[in-house]
């Protein structure tokens, strides 16, 4: 079933109770209508007699009132992906965005649905590095600035150009203030509103990387282990996933968990698992993504 912006506004109407995570939230006024939408819905088999048809009405049932729902958005270059799945009880909606309409599927769509993803990030087994690793959010945020200055020396290390490994302190705070276009600094601050630390707590933060053995303070500060492999691997991201469920209380509250994937390739994963102060940074593997992915579209409970 594919439906238009206007033929959404118009469904809307059909579901007043509707709570915060429904598929028809806010749309009953955003956009105006033409007047034809129920003759549309009618030729599409949406409506019968200006009422739900039974097809219509048990592929909506899950989107107009869910108990759960989970949001996918993949971005490759120019390419972008965003998928919807909506639970109640055991009725399930698989809606994306396809060019500003909505494509809603049952769940036998959903094989479907994954093996289109997996197109994007592949299904190998394989990883070239190993990371597991449970941080602070400004940690995270200070090590991916070094990362990002260490993949770009090693960039031009491949123009013949000479680059010290060991990174100032006043390059981490550069990437921190202004990061370049594409880096994982970026990435992070400009999906997740992540608060670049304060020049004062910077060097405290550098210290506690340095107690986890992931940095080391020489001349200046160095990647050690995987982190230095992750940093010289991890070249050039392409694509990222973002992954959001909700669940809606019975006060009608809706808590949420989340997760960020980068690819750098078909071997070189990262993921971001946003826990209440505190993240897990971890390398994984196509397969591991994809399958996150599938536990995501299945609407977890996350109470």
């Amino acid at each position: 079933m594919r439906l238009n912006k206007k033929e959404m506004s118009f469904l809307a109407k059909t579901f007043p109770n509707s709570n915060p995570l429904s598929l028809f939230s806010g749309t009953n006024t955003a956009t105006a209508l033409k007047g034809d939408e129920q003759n549309t819905l009618e030729e599409k088999g949406v409506l019968a007699g200006g009422k739900l048809t039974q097809k219509a009405g048990k592929l909506l049932s899950a989107a107009e009132n869910p108990q759960r729902c989970t949001r996918l958005v993949l971005k490759d270059g120019s390419y972008f992906i965003e998928k919807y799945a909506y639970k109640t009880g055991d009725a399930y909606t698989l809606a994306e965005n396809d060019g500003g309409e909505v494509l809603l599927s049952p769940q036998e769509k959903l094989d479907e649905a994954l093996f289109q993803l997996s197109q994007w990030i592949g299904i190998s087994d394989l990883k070239t590095f190993d990371l597991n690793t449970v941080l602070s959010g400004d940690e995270l945020l200070v090590l991916l600035a070094i990362v990002d200055i260490r993949r770009a020396n090693v960039l031009l290390s491949y123009l013949g150009r000479e680059t010290k490994k060991e990174i100032s302190f006043a390059q981490i705070r550069q990437q921190l203030d202004q990061p370049e276009p594409g880096s994982l600094t970026r990435i992070l601050t400009g999906n997740y509103n992540y608060s670049v630390p304060k020049i004062e707590d910077t060097k405290a933060i550098l210290d506690r990387l340095t107690t986890k053995k992931i940095t080391i303070f020489n001349e200046g500060y160095s990647l050690l282990g995987s982190y230095e492999e992750f940093a010289e691997k991890f070249l050039i991201p392409q694509t990222v996933v973002m992954l959001e469920a909700f669940n809606l209380t019975e006060k009608n509250q809706i808590v949420g968990a989340g997760v960020l994937c980068v690819c750098a390739g078909i071997r070189e994963i990262v993921s971001i698992v946003f826990r209440e102060g505190a993240v897990e940074f971890a390398s994984i593997s196509g397969r591991q993504l994809l399958k996150m992915m599938e536990d995501f579209l299945n609407c977890p409970d996350v109470l």
